[in-house]
């Protein structure tokens, strides 16, 4: 498994850090989200609470287009815009390590895949 994820214009890199089980099976990463250099975790990860969902087989980091930079946070996933930095919080999922299936970007949007749901954003709207 990767343990480092970068953008293309390395400006933004996810490392996962460590392991956390809070409780009976729920699996998670710890990770950390690095712009320029600079840790900025604390900025990005609502509540400090920096675990991503634990299946990342198909998880897409960078949109094809470069601008968008997609976090699957576990019940708060987000996206970073690549140019300015800015976050676009996506809808509160709780316990999403359990449903998480895997992303994809597509023109102009996002597709989140959850084993109960499939949630798309359309990123033109967010801009």
């Amino acid at each position: 498994m990767k343990t480092s994820y970068q953008s293309k214009n390395r400006k933004i890199e996810l490392k996962i850090v460590g392991y956390d089980e809070p409780n009976n099976g729920r699996e998670l990463h710890i990770a950390e989200v690095y712009i320029c250099g600079e840790n900025l975790s604390h900025k990005y990860f609502e509540n400090k609470w920096n675990r991503l969902n634990f299946n990342l087989n198909e998880f897409q980091f960078e949109s094809p287009d470069s601008e968008y930079i997609f976090i699957p946070a576990e019940g708060n996933s987000f996206l970073i815009n690549t140019s300015s930095f800015s976050i676009i919080k996506l809808p509160y999922k709780a316990l999403s390590t359990i449903r998480f299936k895997k992303n994809e970007f597509f023109e102009n949007g996002i597709r989140i895949y959850y084993s109960d749901e499939t949630i798309e954003i359309n990123l033109s709207e967010n801009d």
